[in-house]
């Protein structure tokens, strides 16, 4: 009985916090607002497919609002649909310079302050709400990983909203900026940089099955087959369904010798 009263005190709690967090975001400033409209437009063309679309409503959403650091990465993704992986790998470079900057933002009184973390935490919550209702792109353990990554996020910008005073927020750049901004280095035959954002990404989640297959790809890509196999055993014990033909392809090469 004590078990079951503590599971509904929890699930009251995250319910009691989720609605303070829609009621915080409701205060966000029109601009933050108008972004965000865009912001979700996007998203919907994104889930159409409609790639250069979403490149727009993204472009929007920052012209609104140059600190938005998710429809910088957003807009990565559009580019990468539109195959233009340079412009892409200069949108995941702006998302990690944004993420970085935020939290130590300094505001003279504490209204602008308030403002700020309002404005952002509508920002947090509407990638949250988009991100779970993408079915195609990123497998099931990505989106969930990202969807963390996210309500972190969230749940600290709440309760520096309710410290109600000027602290700052934590700096630490989201695990699927650096794969992404590797995935776009890797299409465009800049193996290095790839690898480089790899282990960037895997150092702040190493429980990124997608980030170890990528680098088991570009591991085999390069001669280094050992390495790959390694990173395969990575992804399968994070519980990531590797491709029978990328494991098939791995084993021949470490049998041969190469790497």
């Amino acid at each position: 009985m004590r078990t079951a009263i503590l599971a509904v005190a929890a699930a009251f709690a995250c319910s009691a916090a989720a609605v303070a967090q829609q009621g915080t975001a409701k205060n966000a400033t029109p601009e933050a607002k108008e972004a965000t409209r865009h912001y979700q437009q996007g998203w919907e063309a994104m889930h159409a497919e409609r790639y250069s679309e979403a490149v727009v409503e993204f472009q929007k959403t920052i012209d609104l609002n140059p600190d938005y650091a998710e429809a910088y990465y957003s807009l990565g993704r559009a580019h990468m649909g539109t195959r233009d992986f340079t412009k892409a790998i200069a949108a995941y470079q702006k998302s990690r310079e944004v993420y970085q900057t935020l939290g130590g933002q300094q505001f003279s009184n504490e209204l602008d302050y308030k403002r700020h973390l309002e404005d952002r935490i509508l920002e947090v919550q509407t990638a949250i709400n988009q991100a779970r209702q993408t079915t195609s792109g990123a497998g099931a353990q990505s989106r969930s990983l990202y969807v963390r990554e996210l309500q972190n996020k969230l749940t600290e910008l709440q309760q520096a909203h309710d410290r109600s005073i000027n602290v700052s927020v934590d700096t630490t750049v989201p695990f699927y900026v650096p794969m992404s901004l590797g995935a776009a280095y890797f299409r465009n035959n800049q193996f290095a940089d790839a690898e480089k954002e790899y282990k960037t990404a895997l150092d702040a989640n190493s429980g990124s099955g997608e980030t170890h297959n990528n680098l088991a790809v570009l591991y085999l890509l390069t001669d280094r087959a050992e390495l790959a196999q390694s990173e395969i055993k990575a992804a399968e014990q994070t519980g990531f369904k590797v491709n029978p033909a990328l494991k098939e392809d791995v084993v021949k090469r470490v049998k041969k010798g190469g790497g």
